[in-house]
């Protein structure tokens, strides 16, 4: 079975954590895609919670408004609009599928990554990072 490490591609879908009390009605998100690992600072937070997960397993996740970006830093998955009603969220991150990312799609995340970290989040949020 495949696992999560360093410069794998990743697709993740987000499931809502219903037996959490304070838990809103969770829009549903497309599976979302990263590649893993590939910051030369070392990995996100997010990612040290996937590592070493296989297919089909999950993480779930307590995230609050505040640290989010921290959280996830470069990965930043289009889910900022979850704490519209609240500042903090509940969520399951399941592993859909694990494989081997190419050099163009590693160099595109690369780029994605620098214009992350010039102030183009992407987020929505306007938290201009």
């Amino acid at each position: 079975m495949k696992k999560i490490e360093n410069l794998k591609k990743v697709r993740i879908l987000w499931k809502p954590e219903t037996g959490a009390e304070n838990v809103a009605p969770t829009p549903k998100y497309p599976e979302f895609e990263f590649i893993f690992g590939l910051a030369p600072e070392g990995m996100t937070p997010f990612e040290y919670e996937l590592l070493d997960k296989t297919e089909g397993e999950s993480v779930q996740l307590h995230l609050k408004k505040g640290t989010f970006e921290q959280f996830f830093e470069h990965v930043n998955p289009p889910i900022m609009d979850l704490f519209e009603g609240g500042d903090e969220v509940h969520i399951r991150a399941e592993i859909v599928s694990i494989a081997d990312a190419g050099s163009s799609e590693v160099i595109k995340a690369m780029a994605q990554m620098a214009s992350y970290r010039e102030g183009d989040c992407g987020c929505g949020c306007g938290c201009s990072n």
